[in-house]
């Protein structure tokens, strides 16, 4: 009797490691993309829309859904026909396909507003998932800096239309209220303290503005300026701000003024960049240990 007890003691447990072990491999990952958004149809196609399509082509095992962060052009779109999700509707859609672990991807450039309110809605469904990882924004660290500066320098390099010019770079940021607009004074910092003396960081909406980009500027005899976005899409940004205002103060000034016309999200550079963020957190909630 005891011995039959045993045996089937063994045989449980058995089943029960069969049937864990099952549901180990039925699992499935789903990753989340969040984009600011765009109503800029062209723009949209060539930054989130792109970057969206080599991530599914990239990881063909994994559920991909997008979801914008901005409820202004969620609503703009919508009146246009085209709908897009917001990150608590792209969350559910997500557990409907099943997903059962998810890393979550953000386009955005800073550690601000939109990020934390990303936070806030992946933290109301944490429990429904067994794994969570949510990736940092594009600049969170000394090391991304430098990163983008690499990212930037070989696609600025593989322009002919800059390559060949001998002029001072301006890298047009958003800006942004809050202290994660400190990233753009550390690039700036890094690109001099790299050697890159003629290399400059300005932002429409936050600092540093303009005028300090100027007093910057003047330190130079060099009079050509290449105005680039350093934004994730160069849409109407690009097209009031440093297409409009930027480029039209500094030729008020004396320089003689080009725009780099793509905003980071079209490089090819960038987005290698991103995918590799997001392959090294699948490999980190795949390797959590069920609860």
């Amino acid at each position: 009797m005891k011995q039959r007890n045993i045996l089937t003691i063994v045989f449980t447990l058995f089943c029960v490691a069969t049937i864990m072990a099952q549901n180990v491999d039925n699992e499935k990952t789903g990753i989340l993309l969040v984009h600011y958004g765009t109503s800029n149809d062209k723009s949209r196609a060539q930054t989130i829309d792109k970057l969206n399509s080599r991530v599914a082509e990239t990881f063909p095992d994994c559920a991909v859904v997008e979801a914008y962060s901005a409820p202004s052009v969620i609503k703009t779109l919508a009146k246009r026909g085209i709908k897009k999700l917001y990150i608590s509707q792209a969350l559910d859609s997500l557990k409907a396909l099943g997903c059962n672990k998810l890393v979550v991807q953000s386009t955005m450039l800073l550690d601000g507003v939109m990020t934390e309110m990303l936070r806030t809605e992946v933290g109301k469904v944490k429990n429904d998932f067994r794994a969570v990882s949510v990736v940092r924004p594009l600049l969170y660290s000394v090391d991304d800096c430098r990163t983008m500066i690499e990212m930037l320098t070989k696609s600025l390099l593989a322009d002919k239309s800059v390559a060949t010019k001998k002029s001072q770079v301006v890298l047009v940021g958003h800006g942004s209220d809050s202290p994660a607009n400190a990233m753009y004074s550390q690039i700036d910092y890094l690109l001099k303290a790299e050697g890159k003396s003629s290399w400059h960081v300005g932002t429409i909406e936050g600092f540093p503005k303009i005028e300090n980009v100027e007093q910057q500027l003047k330190n130079s005899k060099n009079k050509n300026v290449i105005l680039v976005p350093l934004l994730y899409i160069a849409g109407n940004h690009q097209k009031e701000d440093i297409d409009g205002v930027w480029k039209t103060q500094l030729q008020t000034k004396g320089y003689h003024v080009d725009v780099f016309g793509k905003g980071i999200g079209e490089m090819t550079e960038i987005q290698n960049m991103i995918i590799g963020k997001i392959d090294a957190q699948i490999k980190t909630v795949n390797s959590e240990k069920a609860k």
